[in-house]
C-alpha cells in the first residue's frame, strides 16, 4: 500500500542549479529544516515575525500556525508521500501532473 500525504508546499529547484552547488543546497535544507523547528517550538516569536513582514496579521499567525502542520520532510518519506500524493492527482486528473508521473530523478536525496 503506497503512503501518500496531501504536501502543500515543497522545494522545486533547477537539476543543474543543484548538482552545481550541493554544499549550498544542504546548508538551504538545514536552514529551512531549522526554521520549521523554530516554528513549531516558538509560535509566538514566529507569529510576531509573520506580522513584522505582513504575511498575516500577528493575531491571526498566532491563531493559524498551531493549526497548520508545518512539517519537514525529506529522503525517503517525502518521496514516498510525494510520489503517492502525485499518483492520486494522477488517477483523478492525469493532466495535472503532466500526463505522467515523474521518475526517481524528479526526487531530490542528499
Amino acid at each position: 500500500e503506497e503512503k501518500s500525504s496531501l504536501i502543500t508546499g515543497v522545494v522545486v529547484g533547477r537539476t543543474e542549479f543543484v548538482q552545481e552547488n550541493p554544499e549550498a543546497i544542504s546548508d538551504f535544507l538545514d536552514r529551512y529544516q531549522e526554521s520549521v523547528e523554530f516554528v513549531n517550538s516558538n509560535t509566538e516569536e514566529a507569529a510576531a515575525l509573520v506580522g513584522q513582514y505582513d504575511i498575516v496579521t500577528e493575531e491571526v499567525a498566532l491563531k493559524a500556525l498551531p493549526e497548520c502542520n508545518i512539517v519537514y520532510i525529506e529522503g525517503d518519506e517525502m518521496k514516498e508521500q510525494l510520489s503517492g500524493y502525485l499518483a492520486v492527482l494522477m488517477e483523478q486528473n492525469p493532466e495535472s501532473v503532466g500526463g505522467e508521473l515523474p521518475g526517481d530523478d524528479f526526487y531530490f536525496r542528499r
